[in-house]
């Protein structure tokens, strides 16, 4: 885990929404970041992979938002015969992702700036775990992931727990259900995040979401 590389990033459980502090603070991490996070019994790329990976077919084409180090990607390749473009902010963890050699795609792009590098209906799956933490506002975000998928298309992302409520998620999925953007078809009770992580131990837990694009 780095150390505070930018004043507005003061901790991992704090977090920021600051764009320029999150690539800093994650490129100063990309190289210990797998050994750590496996260190803390991270769990969410797995347990995401586990509701995407039913809904896909052979072949199917994701697009991995916020890949990281390729956590996630590397969780649905052994899976699934999937194929994977990723998106990030941080070039080294884009580096990292890419040294897996499981991605079609890497390319740097910051998540608020909409709309995604991607064309309408390109995706027949998109999957956020672990990132929706570093944007203020997801809605924007998740209504262009509902344009990039196909209808029918899986999206999948996570939140944790203790800002599902002050960040407006069960009022976001209600809206894009109504303006018939997606059907919300799971949502996890919060489950284990980082139990090996002091910060976040069993008080903060990440819950799950699997809707399809309409």
């Amino acid at each position: 885990m780095p150390e505070n590389s930018d004043d507005s990033f003061t901790s991992l459980r704090d977090g920021s929404t600051d764009a320029n502090a999150v690539r800093a603070y994650y490129d100063d991490w990309a190289k210990e970041y797998d050994s750590t996070l496996d260190g803390w019994d991270y769990r969410a790329p797995g347990d995401a992979c586990d509701l995407l990976a039913p809904c896909l077919a052979s072949g199917a084409h994701v697009l991995d938002v916020g890949c990281g180090t390729g956590l996630f990607g590397a969780a649905l390749r052994a899976r699934c015969d999937a194929k994977i473009d990723g998106l990030d902010i941080s070039p080294a963890s884009l580096d990292r992702a890419g040294a897996r050699a499981i991605y079609a795609h890497l390319l740097r792009h910051d998540l608020n700036m909409l709309p995604l590098p991607a064309d309408t209906n390109a995706y027949d799956a998109a999957a956020s775990v672990g990132v929706l933490t570093y944007i203020e506002n997801a809605e924007p975000l998740l209504r262009d992931l509902c344009r990039v998928v196909r209808p029918g298309g899986a999206i999948v992302f996570t939140q944790r727990d203790d800002l599902w409520t002050p960040r407006d998620f069960p009022q976001i999925l209600d809206r894009l259900s109504q303006d018939g953007m997606w059907r919300v078809e799971t949502i996890t009770q919060p489950r284990a995040y980082l139990p090996g992580n002091d910060e976040f131990g069993d008080e903060i837990k990440v819950i799950h979401v699997l809707c399809k694009a309409v």
